[in-house]
């Protein structure tokens, strides 16, 4: 873990001198973290000398395993360091973020069925099952492409470089949900559709260091990124705020451990052993109550867990003791070390057949998510925010969720906007179920080879139809409710 550390300060700097030596960088407002992330995935990908090459795979393997819980510390911040929103008003734009998942997920299997039926059936002999590619590859991500390779060779499928078509098929997707997704933000902050990204460092200035002509401002100039409170005799200021996270992040692992092994032991009570083929044993896998809980993500653990501190400390009346800016700061680190991670430890190595095909679903799966961004979140997704919350629902329907954030961070490097807790509150509606839950599995295995493809197709791309219609409704619904109650409050 160590060299990796080493290796991600090293990036680090490298994307900040690249950031501050470049303008065409600030005028498209990358951070440094992205830039970092880049030359990682640049050493990581080239073959210098065999020795360099070993220690980057290892810093690699050992950086894979950070995003996910470098989220959890992000999401243990969010509750710890601000109060929910009202209880009311939060159900409701949890519900339509629920919704839009369902929209985006289901709509990616109803155009991959759509192009399969249409553009792929006629020339190239595959499964019907072929059209979920994209589900699998862009909501599901590499695991799922695992779990579904075997699911495509059952006897039924009998798509047998559907693993191989996954794998690739998610690394396309993380490469062209971050490249794509750069271009939107940048598309976004020009027409107003969100904050601009605040580009200024500490001192006023962006520009190539230079200690005669940038030197430091005074102090009283910076801004001020944290409020000690606690006398240093005591402990460090800076050490108590660590402490809060860590305590919120340790019940997350607690809650999470206490769900799964509960409801693990719940289901063993009435175990019966039985032979099934792997492609059974991955759908009955997934209809364990034990796999909806553990399917849950850390995040959603680690966001209550800051909710439980806080309402602790504001119980026994040391609700001050908390310093909000001083949070903010040590969750905004933890989102760039993220970024790196996430941007190095992309795989894009992967190899397949069928590559015409696979070209023809990914095109479409490409221009889905695209319209689910730019025009249906603006329809479905709370209007205070829904640019950033239609960004992390873009890199999780491409990719991963640290995909997401990736591109958040770009117009709201400080979480400001709400957008994150409301994904972290809406996936358990739809994680269990669709991008790798059980729906994904049970499809191929239980429908899409035992009915006419059309048929199929058809059915779903009207379902998506009438969840669009549902969650424009509602959205517009909760719109006029939102301005009635500012008129009241005026």
């Amino acid at each position: 873990m160590i060299p990796a550390l080493i290796f991600v300060t090293i990036l680090l700097i490298l994307g900040v001198a690249l950031r501050l030596s470049c303008s065409i960088f600030r005028w498209l407002y990358i951070p440094a973290s992205v830039l970092a992330g880049m030359i990682g995935l640049l050493f990581t990908q080239i073959d210098l000398t065999a020795q360099f090459s070993s220690h980057t795979t290892a810093w690699a393997e050992t950086l894979k395993s950070w995003p996910g819980f470098l989220i959890a510390v992000i999401f243990a911040g969010m509750l710890l360091e601000r109060k929910p929103a009202p209880w009311r008003k939060s159900i409701s734009r949890v519900g339509r973020q629920g919704l839009m998942v369902w929209v985006i997920v289901l709509g990616e299997t109803a155009i991959g069925l759509i192009a399969t039926w249409l553009f792929v059936k006629p020339f190239f002999d595959v499964p019907h099952s072929f059209g979920t590619l994209i589900e699998t590859g862009f909501a599901g991500g590499h695991g799922t492409a695992a779990a579904m390779g075997q699911v495509f060779k059952h006897p039924t499928i009998q798509l047998d470089s559907g693993l191989d078509l996954g794998i690739l098929m998610a690394t396309c997707g993380l490469l062209y949900g971050l490249i794509s997704g750069i271009f939107w933000i940048n598309i976004a902050v020009r027409k107003g559709w969100t904050g601009k990204p605040d580009t200024k460092p500490e001192n006023g200035h962006d520009k190539k260091c230079d200690t005669k002509k940038n030197h430091p401002s005074p102090t009283t100039a910076r801004p001020i990124i944290g409020y000690a409170r606690i006398g240093k005799d005591t402990i460090d200021p800076l050490l108590l705020q660590v402490l809060w996270l860590a305590i919120a992040f340790s019940i997350g692992l607690g809650l999470q451990s206490i769900v799964t092994s509960s409801i693990g032991f719940i289901e063993t009570l009435g175990d019966v052993a039985t032979t099934v083929d792997t492609s059974e044993e991955q759908l009955s896998e997934r209809l364990t109550l034990e796999s909806i809980a553990g399917s849950f993500p850390l995040f959603i653990y680690t966001l209550f867990g800051g909710w439980i501190v806080r309402a602790t400390l504001s119980l026994l009346g040391c609700e001050t003791a908390i310093d909000r800016d001083t949070i903010n700061r040590l969750t905004s680190a933890a989102m760039d070390v993220l970024i790196v991670s996430a941007i190095t430890t992309l795989n894009i190595t992967a190899v397949s057949t069928l590559i015409v095909p696979f070209a023809v679903l990914f095109l479409f799966g490409a221009t889905w998510t695209g319209f689910c961004l730019m025009i249906l979140a603006r329809r479905m997704l709370p209007s205070e925010h829904w640019f950033e919350l239609g960004l992390i629902n873009y890199g999780m329907s491409t990719g991963t969720t640290a995909t997401g954030f990736v591109l958040l961070r770009l117009v709201d490097p400080e979480l400001e906007s709400g957008a994150a807790e409301d994904y972290a509150l809406a996936a358990p509606l739809s994680s269990p179920f669709i991008g790798g839950g059980m729906i994904t599995v049970a499809m191929p295995l239980l429908v899409l080879e035992r009915v006419p493809l059309a048929v199929t197709a058809i059915t779903m791309t009207m379902l998506v139809v009438v969840l669009i219609y549902i969650g424009q409704r509602w959205n517009c619904r909760s719109g006029k409710q939102h301005q009635i109650e500012n008129t009241d409050a005026k």
